[in-house]
């Protein structure tokens, strides 16, 4: 009898199943008969636990989710300090699931772990600011900041930084010249955590000055 045989089939171990092979292979090949063979069943045995592709989804997302909040944990502090946690959190769990990334960004927040995760954000702004719009706005600024940093992190800068030197100063006109300039600096001087932490405390910065009661 083979492991997959002898371990019940549930809900959560097909999510976490369904991740795997989001990491492995990409969100776009991941298909119920593949997903079925990776468990050791037949992919008809998966609709006990899901009813279709899409709930199989939401189950990956919850999944993302539990994993965002439980790097969270329980932080103590201000509302700077638990708006840096969860950035913080975000980024760890987009960083291990780069081909999940749509899941967070691109999906409606129908799964628990989100709900839970609204949730979350709503405490650290309730009793912070004047009224929930407010609070709204600065969780905006902050989201669209880590959501862009870890797609060009994941996208462009990281082409950069595989290819190296690429073009020179030498290959170009001279007033190209800044624009290498700035491109070796962001590849070469700082490291995607110093970008991410000068950048975040950067935001931070200017929601407290903005949004926020002193």
């Amino acid at each position: 009898m083979s492991i997959a045989e002898r371990t019940p089939l549930t809900r959560e171990r097909v999510a976490s199943a369904a991740l795997d092979l989001i990491d492995e292979q990409g969100l776009d090949a991941l298909s119920m008969r593949k997903l079925g063979a990776s468990v050791g069943v037949e992919a008809m045995s998966l609709y006990n636990h899901v009813a279709n592709k899409d709930d199989l989804l939401v189950a990956v997302t919850d999944r993302l989710y539990g994993e965002i909040l439980a790097s969270y944990g329980e932080p103590e502090g201000d509302w700077r300090v638990m708006a840096r946690a969860m950035c913080r959190a975000y980024v760890q769990v987009a960083d291990a699931h780069p081909n999940s990334l749509p899941l967070l960004v691109d999906r409606p927040v129908d799964a628990a772990g989100g709900i839970e995760f609204i949730s979350r954000i709503v405490s650290m702004f309730d009793g912070s600011v004047d009224d929930m719009r407010t609070g709204v706005l600065a969780f905006s600024v902050a989201s669209n900041w880590v959501i862009g940093t870890i797609i060009q992190e994941h996208g462009l800068l990281a082409r950069l930084r595989a290819e190296g030197e690429g073009v020179t100063v030498e290959d170009i006109p001279d007033e190209f010249e800044p624009l290498l300039r700035f491109r070796d600096a962001v590849v070469r001087d700082l490291t995607p955590e110093d970008r991410f932490e000068e950048g975040l405390e950067a935001i931070l910065d200017g929601i407290e000055a903005r949004f926020f009661r002193t």
